[in-house]
């Protein structure tokens, strides 16, 4: 898989997540005591594919996406080469570099 169709799926994925938890935040207004909808069996079957057609045998997809809030919560650190060498990893191009270049 090339770097634009890895962003092209895992940009949709994000924007398929953002629009769930707008759903999600709509329900909760109009009935206060609504608890959550989730498409999870969608995501996991997107998120594996990614994982096969990318050989992520360190599910690095998934730390980005979940771990770092879909690399809003990446920082100095957060990815390092096998050598010890920090990586950046903010960015869904990051990420496809770092799987790429350094697993």
């Amino acid at each position: 898989m090339n770097k634009q169709e890895f962003k092209k799926i895992l940009s949709e994925l994000v924007a398929i997540k953002k629009d769930e938890e707008s759903l999600n935040t709509a329900f909760k207004k109009f009935e206060p005591d609504w608890n959550y909808i989730c498409f999870g069996r969608y995501e996991a079957l997107v998120v594996d594919a990614l994982k096969i057609v990318m050989e992520d045998k360190d599910d690095w997809i998934g730390f980005w996406l979940y771990e770092l809030n879909c690399g809003k919560e990446a920082k100095a650190g957060s990815a390092k080469s096998k050598k010890g060498k920090n990586i950046p990893i903010k960015t869904i191009s990051n990420l496809y570099d770092f799987i790429k270049k350094y697993e």
